[in-house]
């Protein structure tokens, strides 16, 4: 799997290198959102198959 990913690592390289200040920034944050994320996890399962009926509505409802 890693050769395939090989040459997608390549061009996402120099963006990594970009982002990874914005990482570092976004770190402490998502290490408060954890528990949080896990606390909503079995909630967003929940939402989903409400989400799945609604959405067809929504496309019918738009012009």
């Amino acid at each position: 799997m890693l050769v395939k990913l090989g040459p997608m690592l390549v061009k996402l390289g120099p963006m990594l290198v970009k982002l990874r200040p914005m990482l570092v920034k976004l770190g402490p944050m998502l290490v408060k959102l954890g528990p949080m994320l896990v606390k909503l996890g079995p909630m967003l399962v929940n939402v989903r198959p409400v989400l799945v009926k609604v959405r067809p509505i929504s496309v019918k409802v738009r012009p």
